[in-house]
């Protein structure tokens, strides 16, 4: 079960703002990283961010569950849970 996200972004990226509109409203602890800052950037090579954004979700045991990278796929998880 998905318990917390992390989402990846930059300023300057065109589908960051819809992605991280719908994850403020999504019901679910999160973590928004600016990966155009070093400590963001540091994190997101640590994760293997390889694009803006990225939204890892992870179960109760702090283990990634799935990534997505858009509005429909971030839906499509939510939706199996």
């Amino acid at each position: 079960m998905i318990k917390k996200y992390k989402l990846f972004t930059t300023e300057i990226c065109p589908r960051c703002p819809s992605v991280k509109e719908y994850m403020e409203k999504a019901d679910i602890e999160g973590e928004m990283v600016n990966a155009s800052e070093d400590e963001g950037l540091k994190q997101a090579s640590e994760a293997n961010v390889t694009s803006v954004p990225t939204v890892i979700f992870f179960d109760e045991e702090g283990k990634e569950t799935a990534r997505a990278g858009s509005v429909e796929e971030i839906k499509k998880i939510l939706e199996e849970g």
